[in-house]
This record gives C-alpha cells, structure tokens and sequence, in this order.
C-alpha cells in the first residue's frame, strides 16, 4: 500500500472531498478541482464524480505523491509514519517545492529526520497575503503525525543484523542471497521495489559501505573506481540559467519539416538529439547542410532513425556518453536539468490526453519552470495540443521554446504509469 489506515486518515482528512468541480479559489476558474484536490483536463465546470472515482483518482494522485518523496529523498533515514507525513506535505506542495526545499537539503545531508520536519514543515503554511490557518493546522497534523509511532517498517536495520527485515523475507522460506541479483536482476518492477526496499532498510553508514565495496569491485582493471573516474569529465556540463528556480538552458532550435533529405516526416528523434549534440558539443556538427540533416546521416551509419541504438551510437561519435531508459520520472528531468544537461523524451502525441496513442513523437526538454509547473521544450515538429491530441500548429519555428503543462504532458510521457517515461540520459562528454 502506499500508505497505512493513519495515513490515508491523514491524507483525506486535509485534503477534503467534493464530489462537484470548483474554481480555482485565486483564479476563479482553472484549474478546476475535484475529488481529494484532483485536478487535470477532465476536471470541467459542471463535473460530477462518484465517491468511487474520487478514491480512484486518490490513490493515483498519492502513488505520484509517494513515488515523488521516494525518489528525492533515496537513501535517507525515515520511520514509516515520516514518510506518510512527507507524502502528505508533497502532495499539498508539489514535488517541485520539495525537490529545491531546505527540508531535502537537511535530509539529505543526514540530519535526523524528526528535526528536521518539526522545524521545516511548519514553515509551509503561507498564502499570497500571509499565513493561513487551515495550512498551519495540516503542518502541524503533519509533524504529530511523523512524530508518532515507531514506523518499524522503514527503519534502518540495526548495524550488524544482515538481510532484509522481517516482512521483507522470501515468501517461500528460503535463506535470500543478495548475491543472486547479479544473476537474476533484470529491472523488472518487483525488483526494483525490492531494491528500493532494501535501500530504505539501510541506514546512510551502511549505503556508503555498500557503494565503496561495489563500485571498486565493479571498476574494469587498471580504471580508478567510478566516484573518482566520473568525478571529473574532460567537458563538463554546461551551468543551468536559473532564476528563482527557472531552468532555461540556451539550446539551439532544430525543426524536423524543414529537412532537405525527405525524411522531415520522420526526423523528430534525429532532431531532438541533434540539437542536444549541437548545444553540449558545439562545432561537433560543421558539415554542409542544416545540423539535424548532418546528424541523421550519422544515425543511418548505424541503423533506422526511430531506433534508440542508432541515436546513442551517433551520439557516441560525436563524444557524447548516453543511454536509452524507460523509467523516467519529471524528478529526472529536472536533475538533468540542474546539471545543465537537456532530455531528448519520447512521448504520444496523438488521442486525447485521457486516452494518449500514436507510434510515438521525440521532443528535447530544455527547462523547468517550478512557479508553474511547466517543462521548456523545444519541438522539432511545432506546438502540440496537449489536451486533445495533434499539433496546434507544425509551421517551421513553431515548436522552438514551448511551454508544456506538466500536468498534462507527463499522461502523454508516463502512459504505463509512474516511472515509465521514455527518455535519453544524456551522461557527460567524453
């Protein structure tokens, strides 16, 4: 479960439910709201729920919310009850506060857990005109709640106990081997669950013990283990424009539809990479002919333009490290984005955001926008509607800088659920 009968106590008692849309309170209109504070494109003036759809969109809006606070906060120590209240607070706040918050830094940083949200949480309570009650009582819910109980079920295995912890015990009896996952491990869902359980299980002493043994065993011989091997690329990555949390990275734009090869139609993943390529290594691309044109020649060397092996070898011969990945989360976007790394993203552009379709479009995401919830893009294709599916409009230059709604994006990005988003990690120059 995402979280226990408390939690859910906690979750829906502050959260409220109301079966009718209504306004936003400041705008007095979007983005409308039902259910437990659900919003999104189906959310429409007039919308009338059952109470079984707003538990529905309930237990989808908390899965984000956990899966969010999981990821941010990996490798900290938090009793089971911290984590419901920090579920609680995500949920209210966004991933995005807490993400750039002072509260993760300190957690992060190991400072204990209880402290720690007893003195920032509580500092989450103001509106555009001060404080609000009705926030400083769910902080303070809040904190009582992470402060209360054991939580046994996240604490750290006490030094010297091996294994997993008790509910965590293979369900037919066998003695578990760790060392089995490096036969079995296929990133599967259940065993990424696992791992990430085991994670939680580990206080910070014992993960660092772990990443010294591991990655020194797992460096090739003669290379310096990997912190120290990857603590310093030859080309760094480029230093984010930020501006109270804006992220803007000065990528050049690329239009697929203006390719003088034929194969604008499809070009957008070519496109996508090439304009990363040109941003990270500039020059890299100096032949005749337009930039994305020169990149596609390059991907044809190693096999069709829509194949993610193609994109990475061309990529590699322009000194470039990356990989293909199918777990993407907006977390991971946006850390590349701190990094000053754009994302090249594989999305469907096509149905209504309530039902996404199509063989599959490529964007490059170039910034974040927190104030709004908002993913800079550039793509190759034009402007996109994200609600109803196709292009507003595919004119060269009409997809350069965009502003894409998070909220609506991500169903597009995310289609098989939390942590399902197609996207290339870019890593460092060679």
């Amino acid at each position: 479960m995402t979280l226990s009968p408390d939690g859910w106590q906690l979750l829906k008692r502050w959260e409220g439910c109301r079966l009718a849309a209504y306004p936003d309170p400041g705008s007095g209109g979007e983005p409308w709201t039902i259910g437990y504070g659900h919003t999104g494109p189906e959310v429409v003036p007039g919308l009338v729920i059952s109470p079984q759809q707003a538990e529905a969109w309930l237990q989808s809006d908390a899965a984000e919310a956990a899966a969010a606070v999981d990821q941010l906060l990996a490798g900290c120590s938090v009793t089971a009850r911290q984590r419901e209240a920090l579920v609680s607070f995500c949920f209210n706040v966004g991933a995005g506060a807490l993400e750039g918050s002072t509260l993760r830094r300190r957690l992060l940083a190991g400072e204990p857990a209880a402290r720690v949200i007893a003195e920032e949480l509580p500092r989450w309570c103001r509106g555009e005109n001060g404080p609000l009650e009705g926030l400083q009582r769910r902080r303070a819910a809040e904190v009582a709640h992470a402060l209360g109980g054991t939580g046994a079920a996240t604490s750290p295995v006490p030094s010297g106990q091996p294994g997993l912890p008790q509910d965590q015990a293979p369900v037919d009896g066998r003695p578990i081997q760790l060392r089995d996952a490096a036969a079995f491990h296929r990133d599967l869902p259940h065993q990424r669950q696992a791992w990430e359980a085991l994670q939680r299980s580990l206080n910070a002493e014992q993960l660092e013990q772990f990443a010294r043994a591991y990655r020194q065993a797992s460096a090739p011989a003669g290379q310096q283990p990997w912190p120290q091997a990857m603590a310093q690329p030859e080309t760094p990555a480029k230093p984010a424009a930020l501006h109270q949390g804006l992220i803007h990275l000065a990528v050049p734009y690329l239009a697929q539809n203006d390719s003088a090869t034929g194969q604008g139609p499809r070009m957008c993943f070519s496109s996508s990479c090439a304009m990363a390529a040109a941003y990270l290594r500039p020059g890299c691309l100096n032949g005749p002919g337009q930039l994305d044109d020169q990149f596609l020649a390059l991907v044809q060397r190693h096999g069709d333009s829509t194949e993610a092996p193609a994109q990475l070898a061309a990529l590699a011969g322009l000194g470039l490290r990356a990989r293909f990945r199918s777990d993407g989360r907006i977390t991971d976007l946006v850390a590349q984005l701190q990094r000053g790394l754009p994302c090249p993203v594989g999305w469907l552009h096509k149905g209504a955001v309530s039902a996404p379709s199509g063989g599959g479009h490529w964007s490059l995401v170039i910034g974040w926008d927190p104030a709004t919830r908002q993913l800079l893009m550039h793509d190759p294709n034009g402007e996109a509607d994200l609600v109803a599916g196709g292009y507003v409009s595919t004119a060269i230059g009409s997809g350069k800088g965009l502003r894409y709604s998070e909220r609506n994006w991500r169903r597009r990005w995310m289609v098989e659920g939390p942590g399902s988003g197609w996207w290339v990690e870019l890593l460092t120059a060679d």
